[in-house]
């Protein structure tokens, strides 16, 4: 297929020069503010950065802004020039042409070469004429241009795209990746809108991203004028495809197998930079010939080095074989900006719209392009105000309201006809389900923990998960994406397609009513009515409120779980908590971190206490199970961390703003962990908290009494000041325990200070307190060590000798951790041998 391109050359040639000529003789500022916005606007599409480069706007400045800036007054007292005598019009419209497969006649190529070769001189610039010159003679076979082959029965039909700035962003960014790229959702989104757009930019790009484009439809209806126009395709399968292509590649087809003309097309597509596009697949994409496409699309992902890149429009994507770019309804913002565009602000001041209006129309049109613009063209043909149509379309009493129920039906079938039936039996299924459920209880969104719910709850695992999943739904348009959330708005359009379709191909709500799931889904229409009776409650709300109904009736744990996934608070993380076993309560900690700001509210503060209160007794518990060695993947350094991470997730805690009976438990636990500052922290000042006090004293006293002798008498004074003025306060245990522990302290240099303390230890012996019973054991020990130290009576110490034998015979002195039991038996039989020297003294 042979063109002359050589005019758009010249033209695309020429506007790079007068890129180059504006750069050289002028800076951003000499540029008009509205041309420099528009070129920015061009560039954030485009993924630019550098948008104060002047580089950078001149780049997304066509030839006709080019020229009214060089003849501008401002710029010719820079460099003088007589570009005003030369007139451009033609350059202009055939740079716009983006249909390059059109071709240029020789009048034409005559015509455009005179002006472009007028524009050079009137630049007045030698340098930039020779270059022109040496273009023109020896260049311009060299030079390339986008390509673009349109095989489309209707063209592009506005001046710049509306409303999809992002998706064409992101299409340019997934466009660099070797992956194919599927466009997807219902009919009338702007799909094919979207992929002109790209081409027109990429035509325009002086980068020229690709050479050549291939932009092959499959399209076989239009929606106009209020109702559906069916199309003659132009390509009507896999094999057309292929023959259009080699067509436009300049193929001879004649006496050659199709496999080999395929081969060859494959060939072409990659031994160039090309972009070939497959508008409206759906049409052609079912079960039978799914497979043929798929393997376009694999082609491109195995020639992944090659600069070439596929893209697919579709209601339904190819499989996982492509990345997906899913387009959505508007929202009443772009809604406004589309009918701006069609109607200017005469019209709309004509009809009166006010802000009731606009509300009105998003709700009409559900934000759906397609239906937008056929409402502006009813709004044109009518001479009633928008208020008279709002109020007339209830009635369906005049022409225009039958008009808009008529142009509404007919575009909900342009909308999803070959889109239900592109799903697998199963998918059509669970969006029936979703269609009902959301319909009859009044659902405008759902979410994950919704789909969840129904496919555990109301048995539709059986459908198979691969056709349940979220992203089915939302590339056929049914679910949108909230931003910046985990909702998705739910089609209402969709719905009421569903609801009217009596097709075969298609299960819909009236086959529903025969599954073996009706019965189930009727009972949860009807609880969500109930619950929703009194006040409209938010989606986590409603779903939280459905798991505590399972809850109430199974009692399984589960159930709680989901409703404070769905609806998280501090009532529910309570009551979860209250219902856990200490260990399963920390596996269960960073359940917090859902409600992280409830617990840092300061309206809360009696919620965030019972929280502390029940994770410092699980801390206490799981703590006493490791001592016990009852637990053995938990160490007490695991304990810390979740008590620092328990601080910082309730400031409360970590500030101290907590009652005395929180700030005990804490010091109880910190005290076994060592964490001796913070227990200070709590108890300074606080003569409440005196006893948890005393206890971290006389765990400093026991630690340090080995090492640091200053420190260890230092704490063994404060216990003792502790005891003069509280003396109440200290229980037994303490007392034993503070008696015990200095006297270790005392026993070499001071063993008279150590017997004094220990004098008629045995008060303190409980045989049911196992650490009573060891510190017995270790009191005779020191008892019997001080009293040969200081030439004590030998009949004592062969009584506390033999108390000790005596004691070692119980039961419990076997459950005795070994490695303590160890220690005494050492000890022990190290003073029996002391003894016995000791006796061979006094007899000599």
């Amino acid at each position: 297929m042979i063109i002359n391109v050589d005019g758009y050359k010249m033209i695309f040639h020429l506007e790079n020069l007068l890129r180059e000529y504006t750069e050289f003789h002028s800076k951003k500022e000499d540029l008009d503010a509205a041309l420099i916005q528009k070129a920015n606007e061009m560039a954030l599409l485009n993924g630019e950065e550098k948008l104060d480069d002047f580089n950078v706007i001149l780049k997304y400045t066509h030839i006709g802004e080019l020229v009214d800036l060089i003849k501008s007054k401002k710029f010719k007292k820079i460099k003088d020039n007589f570009v005003e005598t030369v007139d451009i019009t033609v350059l202009i419209k055939h740079r716009n042409n983006i249909m390059h497969s059109r071709s240029i006649t020789p009048q034409e190529m005559h015509f455009i070469e005179g002006i472009c070769t007028k524009l050079i001189k009137a630049l007045n610039d030698n340098d930039f004429e020779n270059r022109w010159n040496s273009f023109i003679a020896d260049d311009i076979n060299r030079f390339i241009v986008p390509r673009v082959y349109l095989e489309y029965p209707i063209g592009k039909n506005f001046d710049r795209l509306i409303g999809r700035n992002t998706e064409l962003r992101k299409l340019k960014k997934e466009v660099t990746l070797p992956t194919p790229v599927s466009i997807v959702g219902h009919g009338g989104l702007g799909k094919t809108a979207l992929v002109l757009q790209l081409i027109e930019d990429y035509v325009y790009d002086p980068e020229q991203p690709f050479e050549k484009i291939y932009f092959m439809s499959f399209k076989n209806t239009v929606f106009e004028n209020g109702s559906i126009r069916r199309l003659d395709k132009a390509i009507n399968n896999h094999n057309d495809l292929v023959y259009r292509l080699a067509f436009f590649m300049d193929i001879e087809v004649e006496n050659k197998e199709f496999d080999q003309i395929q081969e060859l097309v494959w060939e072409e597509i990659f031994s160039n930079k090309s972009l070939l596009i497959l508008d409206n697949l759906e049409t052609e994409v079912v079960r039978s010939n799914l497979h043929e496409f798929t393997e376009i699309a694999q082609k491109f992902i195995s020639n992944f080095t090659e600069p070439s890149r596929l893209i697919i429009t579709s209601r339904y994507g190819l499989g996982d074989r492509e990345a997906k770019l899913p387009l959505h309804q508007f929202d009443i913002n772009n809604t406004k900006s589309l009918i701006k565009s069609y109607l200017d602000e005469e019209k709309l001041k004509e009809k009166k719209v006010v802000e009731e209006d606009w509300n009105w129309i998003q709700n009409y049109t559900k934000g759906n392009p397609g239906l937008i613009i056929a409402f502006c063209n009813t709004l044109k043909s009518t001479r009633k105000i928008l208020l008279d149509l709002r109020v007339e379309y209830d009635t369906k009493y005049t022409a225009e309201s039958r008009e808009l129920h008529d142009q509404l039906e007919e575009f909900l079938v342009f909308c999803f006809e070959n889109t239900i039936e592109s799903m697998s039996a199963e998918s059509q299924t669970f969006l029936s389900i979703l269609c009902y459920v959301c319909s009859e209880a009044n659902i405008t969104e759902i979410n994950e923990e919704m789909l969840t719910y129904l496919r555990d709850e109301v048995g539709l695992k059986k459908l198979g998960e691969e056709n349940l999943r979220s992203q089915i739904f939302t590339n056929i348009g049914f679910l949108q994406p909230i931003p910046l959330s985990d909702r998705y708005y739910v089609n209402e359009l969709f719905i009421e397609y569903l609801d009217g379709n009596y097709s075969s191909e298609v299960f819909n709500v009236f086959k529903l009513r025969e599954s073996e799931w009706y019965s189930k889904l009727n009972k949860l229409k009807d609880h969500i009515n109930e619950i929703q009776f009194d006040e409209e409650v938010s989606l986590g709300k409603l779903l939280a409120e459905l798991y505590l109904s399972i809850y109430k009736t199974k009692a399984e744990q589960k159930y709680l779980i989901s409703a404070f996934f769905c609806d998280p608070s501090l009532d529910l993380l309570i009551r979860i908590y209250n219902k856990l076993e200490e260990t399963e309560l920390l596996s269960q900690f960073i359940l917090m971190d859902k409600v992280q700001q409830q617990l840092k509210d300061g309206r809360e503060r009696q919620k965030q206490e019972r929280i502390i209160s029940l994770m410092l007794r699980a801390l206490l518990a799981v703590n006493k199970k490791i001592l016990n060695k009852e637990i053995n993947k938990l160490r007490q350094r695991d304990l810390l961390k979740y008590y620092e991470q328990l601080e910082k997730r309730i400031p409360i805690l970590a500030k101290g703003n907590v009652n005395n009976d929180i700030k005990g438990s804490a010091c109880s636990l910190l005290t076994t962990l060592k964490q001796y500052e913070k227990v200070e922290f709590f108890t300074h000042g606080n003569p409440e908290l005196i006893a948890q006090r005393f206890s971290a004293l006389l765990k400093q006293v026991g630690d340090s009494s080995g090492n640091d002798r200053e420190k260890c008498l230092d704490y063994i004074n404060k216990c003792k000041d502790i005891l003069k003025m509280y003396p109440g306060e200290i229980s037994s245990f303490s007392r034993a325990a503070y008696k015990l522990y200095s006297s270790r302290y005392f026993k070499k240099k001071s063993p008279e200070q150590a017997l004094e303390l220990l004098d008629n230890y045995e008060q303190h012996l409980n045989t049911n307190n196992m650490q009573l019973f060891v510190f017995t054991l270790e009191s005779l020990l020191i008892r019997m060590e001080c009293l040969i130290k200081t030439n004590g009576d030998i009949y004592k110490i062969k009584t506390y000798r033999d108390r000790l034998e005596k004691y070692c015979t119980r039961p419990q002195y076997n459950s005795i951790f070994k490695s303590k039991r160890d220690s005494i038996e050492h000890g022990f039989k190290r003073i029996k041998q002391d003894i016995k020297h000791y006796e061979k003294a006094l007899v000599k």
